[in-house]
């Protein structure tokens, strides 16, 4: 028997998926029946990815170059010496700007991402400042102290602040765009073109990933066998696997990648000509001076 399910709003046709008469496992109907539409916005070919999502924000409309110096200035904001207070305030700012921009299921994406890393900060960074008031301790064994309580705060901040606003920056600037705001500020058209394929590539490996990992799970049958939860070694074995395919695709991509590259430019003495250019000064300044009113508003709540 074979079913037919609507694909959603991303394509306009239905897409076929075999159904089983008997009954299988919950997590193995998941398995053959998680396959997304063919042609949805993951089953591209394209050798790079856009990370760049639509909308209509302020966020969105604010010119490159001033999103840029954002991106610098409270990159610099979460290494000061600051309380942590104020930490989590400019932090509150950057969240709250990127769920009006982006959504907060969008936000909370990377924050899940590196929730192991926070944890494992949160776990030993106590144990290596011993200094300061003792707040939980086993016996003799000191656990945690006041130091060790600030600094896991610090480090657990600077991570979730850094990440927001480097995904609410990517998401909000169109790449072509942020490469234009690197080649005003002097960077050189080599250097632009290898920030863009970075960029670009990195999020289409992951894209490649993901419909490599449901190509396996669509080979599984009846009797396939599901590696458990702990079973570490069945799911390296899988895990291998699925690495292995995304290594055949990648290399598979290196003549595209090269055309691209040539296309671009990249190795000409000359410098291409640009397509498109950005706003003059005299248009962004009423943005100049909201910025600037902004930044004078931060430093005097941080260092006061």
């Amino acid at each position: 028997l074979r079913y037919k399910v609507p694909c959603g709003t991303r394509c306009p046709t239905g897409y076929k998926v075999p159904l089983l008469r008997y009954k299988v496992p919950f997590r193995l109907q998941g398995a053959l029946q998680s396959t997304r539409c063919p042609t949805g916005q993951k089953r591209n070919i394209e050798v790079f990815t856009e990370t760049y999502q639509k909308g209509k924000s302020f966020l969105h409309m604010l010119d490159p170059r001033i999103k840029l110096i954002y991106l610098l200035f409270f990159s610099v904001v979460f290494f000061l010496p600051v309380p942590v207070k104020k930490y989590y305030t400019v932090f509150l700012l950057i969240f709250i700007s990127a769920c009006i921009a982006s959504g907060f299921r969008n936000v909370m994406g990377p924050i899940k991402v590196i929730m192991p890393l926070l944890i494992l900060i949160m776990l030993l960074t106590p144990l290596f400042h011993p200094e300061g008031a003792v707040i939980l301790k086993a016996g003799n064994f000191v656990i945690l102290t006041s130091s060790g309580l600030n600094e896991t705060l610090h480090l657990v901040g600077r991570f979730l602040g850094i990440t927001v606003l480097f995904f609410i920056f990517l998401r909000t600037t169109r790449i072509d765009d942020f490469v234009l705001a690197l080649r005003y500020f002097g960077l050189s058209h080599k250097n632009a073109v290898v920030i863009t394929i970075t960029v670009r590539y990195i999020p289409y490996l992951m894209s490649v990933y993901e419909n490599t990992v449901d190509a396996h799970k669509m080979r599984l049958t009846i009797n396939s066998v599901i590696p458990g939860r702990w079973n570490f070694p069945a799911r390296f074995k899988n895990l291998l696997s699925v690495l292995t395919s995304v290594l055949i695709q990648a290399v598979k991509g290196i003549p595209v990648l090269a055309m691209a590259l040539e296309t671009r430019g990249f190795g000409r003495k000359t410098n291409p000509g640009q397509l498109k250019r950005m706003k003059g000064l005299k248009e962004l300044i009423f943005d100049i001076i909201l910025s600037f009113i902004l930044f004078l508003g931060i430093l005097y709540y941080i260092f006061l």
